[in-house]
């Protein structure tokens, strides 16, 4: 008896073609993975240039707080690092699950679509989500039902984003969703009138409300954000637990606490009103004096904009500026200082710009080598207010506050200490106002950056190499420093 042959279905075929595609796909070569940095040499970490997080400076260098911390990780590890560069976390996340790179570090949090692809780390820090409006659109809000009937921007996969979509639907309110990569597009869009709002990181708030001064911090979202680096799911044990014991030792020595200060510590510093006067007095003041400034930096080694910077915070670039204690000038000179360096006339720009600026070089060198990187331009700058003197004493009370008395961040939490009275009768040098040391400080770093996005066009709406050049920071309404574990 012969068998009854069937036709054989079209889904049948489909699903053989299926079947054959998969096993293709198995049989495919797999990319080999990495070796672990410790045994090629190598660290390669997958990120994105974004204003908070790896960036390039004014010189074109790489910097950031990642760039930071994840050169200290490498040279933990006494290995290079090799960046790669992507414009989107979702791109990160798949490099990671290709074994393309070790780990991903762009203040990335977990989320339910990455943790499909990646693992990570522990939490080292947590970052808040702000709403971005601008100011001139009238009263602020301050909570988030406020915001039913808007039309925003939110990062998707996040917190804020779930917190806004429980909000009941209200004609003519739409909420968009994007990568965070697009978060400073939607900026550009909120100061453009396009947006009502958008939720972003804080601190790129922050920072971005240099360069859009119409934008404000609304309120935060309640709840931050932890902070962590990713590594691939099935990556090198050894090396994910190295990442997770060089973040436990940064936190118990104070090294990101440091690292915070470092970047994100004066932003409280400067408000609507000091900005928008420094961008005023740049169109009206700053070109008589600019070829100065750079006459200046030519001599020293100091970029101009920080000198400019200086004399700002001191004389609002009024070279006849004279204060009652009869310190004079552009740069502020005393009689002391301004004999020092040569000065015949302390009312003279040229002469005080160029007095100002070889006796700040000098207060560097006299440094020792141990301060290093910016933490020296900014002790010298405490001392150009302060005195030698006070600042050897400000690093001395550091130590004995076990706090690191070669950088800023700790030197800076001491300084105001020499004001009180049973410390300053044992300083050699007499009772000297340390607080208002930090304060000029804080200005004249936050004063840079405007100088600095603003000499530089500032950022762009585009993720380019080299965007954020001279990108700026800006403080919140309130503080909006990270909480570090």
């Amino acid at each position: 008896m012969h068998g009854i042959h069937k036709p054989v279905g079209l889904g049948a075929v489909a699903a053989a073609l299926v079947g054959v595609a998969l096993l293709l796909l198995a049989c495919r070569p797999h990319e080999p993975a990495l070796p672990p940095p410790q045994h090629s040499g190598e660290l390669v970490v997958v990120s994105r240039q974004s204003p908070t997080t790896v960036y390039r400076d004014a010189d074109g260098q790489l910097a950031g707080p990642d760039f930071d911390l994840v050169s200290a990780f490498a040279n933990s590890l006494g290995v290079k690092v090799r960046w790669v560069w992507v414009e989107r976390e979702r791109q990160m996340h798949e490099q990671l699950d290709r074994g393309r790179a070790h780990m991903a570090a762009a203040a990335l949090s977990p989320s339910a679509p990455a943790l499909a692809l990646v693992r990570f780390g522990p939490p080292f820090l947590w970052r808040h989500q702000a709403v971005a409006m601008r100011s001139r659109d009238g009263p602020m809000p301050y909570r988030v039902s406020q915001l039913a009937g808007l039309n925003g921007w939110v990062a998707a996969d996040t917190h804020a984003a779930r917190v806004l979509e429980d909000l009941a639907p209200q004609p003519g309110g739409a909420l968009q969703h994007g990568d965070p990569a697009t978060a400073v597009d939607a900026l550009h869009r909120v100061a453009d009138g396009q947006l009502d709002y958008a939720v972003v990181d804080s601190l790129l708030l922050a920072r971005m409300r240099h360069w859009l001064i119409d934008l404000e911090q609304a309120f935060e979202i309640p709840g931050p954000r932890p902070v962590a680096w990713a590594f691939p799911r099935y990556g090198n044990e050894q090396f994910y637990e190295a990442a997770a014991d060089f973040l436990a030792r940064s936190r118990a020595n104070g090294a990101l606490a440091a690292l915070h200060e470092r970047h994100f510590g004066h932003l409280r510093r400067l408000d609507t009103f000091d900005i928008g006067q420094l961008l005023e007095h740049r169109e009206s003041r700053l070109p008589r004096y600019r070829e100065l400034f750079r006459e200046a930096a030519r001599v020293t080694g100091i970029d101009w904009r920080w000198l400019a910077a200086l004399a700002y915070q001191e004389s609002k670039w009024d070279p006849l500026a004279t204060s009652w204690t009869n310190v004079r000038g552009m740069m502020m000179l005393t009689e002391t200082t301004a004999q020092q360096m040569g000065v015949t006339n302390r009312l003279d720009a040229r002469q005080s710009i160029l007095a100002g600026a070889r006796y700040l070089a000098r207060i560097m060198e006299a440094l020792p080598p141990k301060v290093s990187g910016e933490d020296r331009l900014m002790m010298a700058l405490a001392a150009y207010n302060l005195g030698e003197g006070h600042l050897r004493a400000g690093r001395r009370m550091a130590a004995a506050m076990k706090l690191d008395a070669d950088t800023w961040g700790g030197v800076k939490r001491a300084l105001p200490e020499l004001a009180r009275p049973d410390i300053a009768a044992r300083l050699v040098s007499g009772p000297a106002r340390g607080g208002e040391a930090v304060i000029l400080v804080e200005n004249v770093r936050g004063y840079y950056e405007v100088l600095a996005a603003a000499e530089r066009d500032g950022p762009t709406r585009q993720a380019t190499r080299g965007l954020f050049g001279g990108d700026v920071f800006r403080p919140p309404p309130r503080p909006a420093d990270p909480i570090i574990w």
